[in-house]
Formats: C-alpha cells, sequence, structure tokens
C-alpha cells in the first residue's frame, strides 16, 4: 500500500507504507518456512512409508519362521514315534540278542541328544 501526495504543480510523489514493507518481509519468511515444514512433511511421509513396509517385511518373516518351527516341531514328535516303533519292533524280532538291545539303548541316546537339540530350538 502506497500513499500518493500530490503536490500543486509537481508530479506525484509515491512515498512507501513502511508497515507495509514490513509485512512483505514477513510474508515472505512465512511463506519461505511454510515451504520448508511442506519439504520435510514429504520426505518424513516418504520415510514412514518405508518403515512401515520393512516392519510388515519382519512381521511376515517371523510368522514364516514360526510356522516353520511348528512344522519342525511336528516332524520331530513324527520321527521319535518311528524311532520308538522301529526300536520295538528290532526288540520284539530278536528279544534276546544282547547286541540288538546295545544298538537299541544307542538309538535312544542318540534320540535324546537330538530331543535335547530341538529343545534349545524353542
Amino acid at each position: 500500500m502506497f500513499i500518493v501526495f500530490y503536490l500543486p504543480g509537481a508530479s506525484p510523489y509515491f512515498r512507501p507504507n513502511p508497515f507495509y514493507e514490513n509485512l512483505k518481509i514477513k510474508e515472505k519468511e512465512v511463506m519461505s518456512l511454510l515451504h520448508n515444514l511442506d519439504t520435510k512433511n514429504i520426505e518424513h511421509r516418504e520415510k514412514f512409508q518405508e518403515i512401515k513396509e520393512e516392519i510388515n517385511f519382519y512381521r511376515n518373516l517371523h510368522s514364516r519362521l514360526l510356522m516353520d518351527q511348528a512344522c519342525m516341531k511336528k516332524k520331530l514328535v513324527t520321527l521319535k514315534q518311528e524311532s520308538k516303533e522301529l526300536q520295538r519292533y528290532l526288540f520284539e524280532l530278536n528279544p534276546n540278542n544282547e547286541d540288538e538291545q546295545e544298538n537299541t539303548s544307542n538309538l535312544q541316546t542318540q534320540q535324546n541328544v537330538v530331543s535335547g537339540t530341538a529343545g534349545d530350538m524353542a
């Protein structure tokens, strides 16, 4: 906003209003701050989206690992049952054979080692 003074017989003289000039400077500062905030907001949104995707990836990975662990435990239980059945079967075939009984006790020892290892996985 300018104040115009007309002097008789002279050309008009324009004198800038100091309040208006200060207001224009403040507006530029505020617009600059707003632009910086918009830029930072966009950057933070992009970073937030990346973090959300990473969280989803690790959550899915964790779920898959838990499912794999459950499958391995089921397989281990099945293998233990099969091992016991085989040991009983071998014992029924040769109840008097001491070598077979020793092999059976070795198998049981190995089974206990495997069970201990599987317990560590849990």
